[in-house]
C-alpha cells in the first residue's frame, strides 16, 4: 500500500469538524427528519417481526450488520459465542476450552480475547481492561444463549458512542424484555469421537418467564445450569450456572430498567497441543500434556438506566474474578516442575452512560445533535504465578521468590462526545462527530511494599460519515474516524503513560444495494492503522505492545429469498496485513486474518426449518517470518427446527462432515518432556469434532 495512504487518512481525520449550519431556503416538508426517524422506528420493527434470514444493518456504514432473534433462531445457538460467529466478517473460535473467554477475528485482526473489538451486553462493556490473562478480555460464557434478542457489529471507529478497544469494531449484544410464556429448555448434546461412535453427553436446563409485578410493567427471570465434557479424552468438565432478571416500567415521564446477572464456571482443559507430538502420533489430538489446565470464573452485575424523552442515563457495576491455569511452552523454562503458570483476576468496576438528544431545524438545514458523557472505574487486583499441577510454587521459573507479579490496579476514564446527524436535504445525510477520553492509571506492588507508580494520559477522537440515498435502490457509504485501545496499566505506569493509547486511523467506502424487495448486496473498501497492538507472550502469559501496523481490505456480503420457502445468504472478507516499517520479513504480521467468510441456505416454513451454513477462514502466518502457518479451515452446520403445538424440537449438527480442523493457534517454543529438544512449532487447540445437539422447548 503506497505511504501516502497513511497520510492521507491522517490528514482527512485530523481536520474532521461539525458542519456549519448556514440558514437556507426552507424544505416542502419541514417534518423531514421526524419522518426519517419514523420510517428508521418502523423498519427496525418490521424486521423483529418478519422471519427474514437476511442481516438488517444500521444506516451507519456499508459494513454494519444487524442480526434479530428471528433470524438468529436458524443459526447455531447452543452456547454466547455462536451468535457471534454467525456474524458477517467476524469469526470466533474456541480458546483452550471450558469457561476461557474466546478468541475473536475481525478486519485482519486475531483480537485474541477482546483487545481490538469492544464487546457490550445491554449497554454494559464486556472488555476488562488490564486484565490477568490479557488486555480487554471480553468474556460472553455469562449470557444464555436463549436470551439473547439481537446482535450488532459495528466495524471501524467510526461512532462517537463507543471508547476504549474500538479500533477494528465494535459488537452489542441485547436480550429479551419479556417472553410471552414461561419456557423450559432442555438440551442434550454430543460429540463423535470415532466414525459412528458417541460417548460423551452434554446437558443444558434453561427456563425462563415474565411475572408481572404490575400492570403493564415487563420483566424477565432466566435461569441455567449446565455441564459440558467435549470430546477431550481429559473431560473438561466445565460446569456452570447462570441468571439473568430483568424488570421495565413506566415512572414519571419515562421508563425505568433495572438488570442483575450472575455467572459462576469452573473447568478442565486440554491446552494447545504441539503439532508435532499430534503428527507424530504421540497424543492424540484430543489428548493433553498437561490435563491440570483449566479455571474458575465468577461474574455479578447490577444496572439501572432511565430514559425521558431525549434525556438517558444508565449506571451498572460489575464484579469478575477468573482463576486461570495454563502451560503454554510445558518445559522451556523450567524441566523439573514444567512451565504451568496460574493468572488471577479480582476486580470491582462500576461506571455511567448519559446522553441527551436535540433536535435542530434552521431552515432546510435538519439535525439531531447527541452529547453524551462516560465514566469508568475499575479497581483490580491481578497477579502471575509459576504453578505446578494448581500448586502454586515459591520461585518464578527459578528466578525470583513469590509471584511472578502481583499488583493493585486502579483504572480511570472519563469521556465526553458530541456526534450529529445532519440532513441538508433528503438524499444525503452527514454525521460529524468527536470523542475526548482522559485516563489515569495507578499500580501498587503488593510484594514491595510502598512501590506504587502514577500515570495518565488523555486522546481525541474525531469522525466523520457521508450516507448518500441515489435512489430507493442504493446507499453510498463514506466513513472515517480515529479510534484507539488502551494498554495494561502496569505498562502505562511504566512510560509515564507515553504509548499508553493506541491510537487507530481508518476509513471505509462502499455502498448497499437492493436490487429488489427480495435481495440485498453490500460491499466496502476499507483501510485501517494502528499505532501499537497487543501481541501474545507465552513466555510472559499476557500480551505485549508491538510496532505500528497497517491493514486494508474488503468485505462482501449478499441475501437472497429465492423463493417463498428458500432463503440464500453469503459473505467474504479479504484482509492484507502488515508492520508499517519493514523488518526484513517484508512487513508480515503474524495471525492475521486474510480470507474469512461464511453463508448458508435456509428452507423454512410456517411451523419449520432446514438450514445449511458453512464458515471458513483461510491459512495465514503462524509467525512473523512466514516459517509456520496457522491452518484454515471449512467445516458445515446444519441446523433443523419444528414447532408441534407448545413444544419446539431444534437439532444442530457442528461440524457436519467431522472436519478435523484447529480452532485457537499460536506459535511457541516449547519442549515436550524434561530432556526433549526445545523447538518452535504451531500449538492449537483440536476444533470439535461433529456434535449433535437436541433441544426440546415446552411453553405454556
Amino acid at each position: 500500500m503506497p505511504s501516502f495512504i497513511d497520510t492521507l487518512f491522517g490528514a482527512a481525520a485530523a481536520l474532521m469538524h461539525p458542519l456549519d449550519a448556514d440558514p437556507a431556503p426552507e424544505l416542502s416538508d419541514a417534518e423531514l427528519l421526524e419522518q426519517a426517524e419514523r420510517l428508521a422506528e418502523e423498519q427496525a420493527a418490521a424486521a423483529d417481526e418478519t422471519i427474514v434470514i437476511t442481516a438488517d444493518a444500521p444506516a451507519e456504514s456499508a459494513s454494519s450488520v444487524r442480526l434479530t432473534r428471528d433470524q438468529l433462531r436458524y443459526r447455531s445457538r447452543t452456547q454466547p459465542s455462536d451468535f457471534l460467529r454467525n456474524v458477517p466478517g467476524i469469526m470466533v473460535s474456541q480458546h483452550a476450552g471450558g469457561g476461557k473467554a474466546d478468541q475473536y477475528f475481525v478486519r485482519g485482526f486475531d483480537a485474541d480475547h477482546g483487545t481490538d473489538v469492544a464487546i457490550f451486553a445491554d449497554g454494559v462493556p464486556v472488555n476488562l481492561t488490564s486484565h490477568g490473562h490479557g488486555q480487554g478480555y471480553a468474556d460472553t460464557h455469562w449470557m444464555i444463549p436463549e436470551t439473547i434478542r439481537s446482535v450488532e457489529v459495528h466495524k471501524g471507529p467510526y461512532a462517537a458512542r463507543f471508547g476504549d478497544f474500538y479500533t477494528a469494531g465494535a459488537m452489542e449484544l441485547t436480550t429479551l424484555d419479556k417472553i410471552d410464556g414461561p419456557t423450559v429448555w432442555i438440551a442434550a448434546g454430543s460429540s463423535a469421537t470415532g466414525p459412528v461412535r458417541f460417548d460423551r453427553v452434554d446437558r443444558r436446563l434453561v427456563g425462563m418467564a415474565s411475572p408481572s409485578l404490575r400492570k403493564g410493567d415487563r420483566s424477565l427471570i432466566a435461569l441455567q445450569v449446565a455441564e459440558n465434557d467435549g470430546p477431550f479424552a481429559n473431560p473438561q468438565d466445565f460446569r456452570q450456572g447462570n441468571a439473568l432478571v430483568k424488570w421495565a416500567d413506566e415512572l414519571g415521564p419515562g421508563t425505568l430498567k433495572l438488570q442483575t446477572t450472575w455467572y459462576l464456571g469452573k473447568w478442565n482443559q486440554s491446552g494447545q497441543l504441539p503439532e508435532r507430538e499430534v503428527e507424530a502420533g504421540r497424543v492424540d489430538r484430543f489428548g493433553s500434556l498437561d490435563p491440570t489446565e483449566g479455571g474458575n470464573a465468577m461474574r455479578a452485575s447490577v444496572s439501572a438506566s432511565y430514559q425521558a424523552g431525549p434525556a438517558r442515563v444508565m449506571a451498572y457495576g460489575v464484579a469478575n474474578q477468573l482463576q486461570l491455569y495454563s502451560n503454554f511452552t510445558l518445559y522451556a523454562r523450567d524441566t523439573e516442575n514444567g512451565d504451568q503458570i496460574e493468572q488471577t483476576d479480582d476486580r470491582l468496576l462500576g461506571g455511567f452512560d448519559a446522553s441527551y438528544e436535540q433536535r435542530i431545524s434552521q431552515g432546510r438545514l435538519q439535525a439531531l445533535v447527541t452529547a453524551g458523557v462516560q465514566g469508568r472505574a475499575d479497581n483490580v487486583e491481578t497477579s502471575l504465578r509459576h504453578t505446578a499441577e494448581r500448586r502454586r510454587l515459591d520461585t518464578c521459573f527459578g528466578e525470583t521468590m513469590g509471584p511472578c507479579n502481583h499488583t493493585d490496579n486502579r483504572i480511570r476514564n472519563l469521556a465526553a462526545y458530541v456526534e450529529a446527524n445532519v440532513m441538508p436535504n433528503h438524499w444525503l445525510h452527514l454525521q460529524p462527530a468527536v470523542r475526548v477520553d482522559r485516563f489515569s492509571w495507578g499500580v501498587d506492588d503488593l510484594e514491595m511494599q510502598g512501590v506504587s507508580s502514577h500515570a495518565s494520559a488523555s486522546i481525541a477522537s474525531p469522525k466523520l460519515s457521508a450516507q448518500i440515498h441515489a435512489d430507493d435502490t442504493v446507499t453510498f457509504f463514506a466513513n472515517a474516524g480515529m479510534g484507539f485501545h488502551s494498554n495494561d496499566a502496569r505498562a502505562a505506569v511504566s512510560t509515564n503513560g507515553d504509548g499508553a493509547l493506541a491510537r487507530a486511523i481508518g476509513g471505509e467506502t462502499g455502498l448497499r444495494m437492493k436490487p429488489s424487495s427480495a435481495s440485498r448486496v453490500s460491499a466496502d473498501v476499507w483501510y485501517l492503522r494502528l499505532s501499537s497492538e497487543q501481541v501474545w507472550s507465552g513466555d510472559a502469559g499476557g500480551t505485549e505492545a508491538s510496532d505500528p501496523t497497517r491493514r486494508f481490505g474488503i468485505d462482501v456480503e449478499g441475501s437472497v429469498d429465492a423463493a417463498p420457502w428458500l432463503s440464500l445468504d453469503a459473505n467474504v472478507t479479504w484482509a492484507h496485513a502488515t508492520f508499517v516499517a519493514n523488518r526484513g520479513n517484508n512487513g508480515a504480521l503474524a495471525l492475521a486474518p486474510r480470507w474469512m467468510g461464511s453463508g448458508g441456505a435456509t428452507v423454512h416454513g410456517q411451523t419449520g426449518f432446514v438450514a445449511v451454513r458453512a464458515r471458513g477462514i483461510g491459512d495465514r502466518p503462524g509467525n512473523d517470518d512466514g516459517s509456520l502457518t496457522a491452518q484454515g479451515y471449512l467445516i458445515f452446520d446444519v441446523i433443523a427446527g419444528q414447532q408441534l403445538g407448545s413444544v419446539e424440537l431444534n437439532l444442530t449438527i457442528n461440524n457436519a462432515l467431522d472436519t478435523a480442523w484447529r480452532e485457537a493457534q499460536f506459535a511457541e517454543a516449547s519442549r515436550v518432556t524434561p530432556t526433549g529438544e526445545l523447538v518452535e512449532q504451531m500449538h492449537y487447540t483440536p476444533g470439535m469434532p461433529l456434535t449433535a445437539t437436541m433441544t426440546a422447548a415446552y411453553t405454556w
